[in-house]
């Protein structure tokens, strides 16, 4: 948890210098139909799924997840060594729900899919359920890809975004939190008089090997 919290830590140092040189958004929070966009997948592509979980992940996960489990989203990427062509899925036993802020549930699993190689699986930590996985990049420019995942909170009229992103080590076979970007994503506008906000942020590819955020102010309407 120390070492964690300290790479949290570096990663904020990266975050406040990057967000000068800010590059081309990997994500644009002031896009409304990105922030709405569902994730779907055609019948074939869900079957594919389907058979990696019931022929290749550990009998544990398959029992934890089941069978009815949740697709909420994808990337393609290089994420367990350079060169790789692969796509990442973000797997939960059921969709989150965003007014749950300590969730009592299955922990979330990445799944790999590469050409011509065996599926692999990462659980990620069971303390958060994600509403989506939105992207993947390459922030600390390794030749390996992190993950971006979205997490949501609604609470007294008040809904705040998060995105995690989320490093693979494919010689353990697990998935680590290394930045969290908080309030991409904020609307406060069904709050009193005076309180009443709305904003949204972009996340770039920063200095120091993490993600940058920049922030715009959008109003109530």
């Amino acid at each position: 948890m120390k070492r964690l919290a300290v790479t949290l830590a570096l990663a904020g140092i990266g975050l406040a210098g990057g967000a000068l040189a800010e590059t081309r958004p990997v994500l644009d929070y002031r896009d409304q139909a990105f922030r709405t966009r569902e994730p779907r997948y055609s019948p074939s592509e869900r079957a594919r799924l389907d058979r990696a979980m019931a022929e290749q992940a550990p009998a544990s996960l398959r029992d934890e997840i089941g069978r009815t489990f949740v697709v909420l989203g994808d990337a393609a990427g290089a994420f367990s060594r350079q060169g790789a062509r692969e796509r990442i899925y973000l797997v939960q036993a059921s969709r989150p729900v965003a007014i749950d802020p300590f969730p009592k549930a299955v922990a979330p699993v990445l799944v790999l899919l590469g050409e011509d190689a065996p599926a692999r699986f990462f659980r990620l930590p069971a303390d958060v359920q994600y509403q989506r996985l939105v992207a993947a990049a390459d922030a600390d420019r390794d030749g390996r890809s992190e993950v971006l995942l979205e997490s949501t909170f609604m609470n007294m009229g008040e809904v705040a975004t998060a995105v995690t992103a989320v490093r693979l080590d494919p010689d353990r076979a697990s998935a680590a939190p290394v930045q969290i970007l908080r309030d991409v994503f904020t609307d406060r506008c069904d709050l009193g008089a005076g309180r009443r906000a709305r904003s949204a942020a972009t996340v770039s590819l920063g200095e120091g090997g993490a993600f940058a955020t920049r922030l715009y102010a959008l109003g109530c309407r």
